[in-house]
């Protein structure tokens, strides 16, 4: 991978819960393909907004995203995904399979995470609540209280396998299961 970095994205859920989070690796690859879905979305115009049927995002497949509450990993999440707006942001969503409860995170500017993603430090974790990036945030506000929680938890879990796009239904997202090589991230 180039320039791999974790990111951890505070999901809101109706049951409320600051610690519920996702997390997700991303690379210089990542950020560029980013880029490249939003291109996919058609600007929404006074014609198209009369349609019925208008794709104002396109959602991809994160099959390795950690989905979490508190300390526990969600096992029970499908439809892991990331959405990209024409607006340049995305999100993270999934659903609980037990409770059909909508799991997503805030919104939050692709070109922001392009940045920070070339700017902070190798390796560095983004911590993303609210969408806002909390790595800067003062250790007694809320983004910084909940940043040194997830900090906590971290030291008791075992690291993710790093996440993929998966845009193509059936072809494997790995050549070799423990390759450190990262995954070619199709269009498709």
């Amino acid at each position: 991978m180039s320039n791999p970095r974790h990111v951890v994205m505070q999901v809101v859920k109706r049951s409320g819960g600051a610690t519920h989070h996702v997390g997700f690796f991303i690379d210089d690859h990542f950020v560029e393909r980013l880029r490249q879905l939003r291109s996919l979305v058609p600007p929404l115009t006074a014609l198209n907004k009369q349609r019925d049927l208008v794709i104002d995002k396109v959602r991809v497949r994160m099959p390795n995203a950690v989905w979490r509450s508190g300390s526990m990993v969600e096992d029970q999440i499908e439809g892991s995904c990331i959405v990209i707006a024409n607006e340049g942001l995305f999100s993270c969503g999934g659903k609980d399979r037990r409770t059909k409860e909508k799991l997503v995170t805030y919104a939050f500017p692709i070109a922001r995470l392009s940045e920070l993603h070339a700017e902070r430090q190798a390796g560095e974790t983004l911590y993303i609540r609210d969408g806002v990036f909390t790595n800067d945030e003062p250790a007694d506000s809320p983004a910084g209280r909940w940043v040194a929680s997830l900090h906590e938890l971290e030291e008791m879990r075992v690291p993710d396998a790093p996440s993929d796009f998966d845009t193509l239904q059936g072809v494997p997202l790995r050549a070799e299961q423990g390759a450190h090589v990262p995954p070619s991230l199709h269009l498709n």
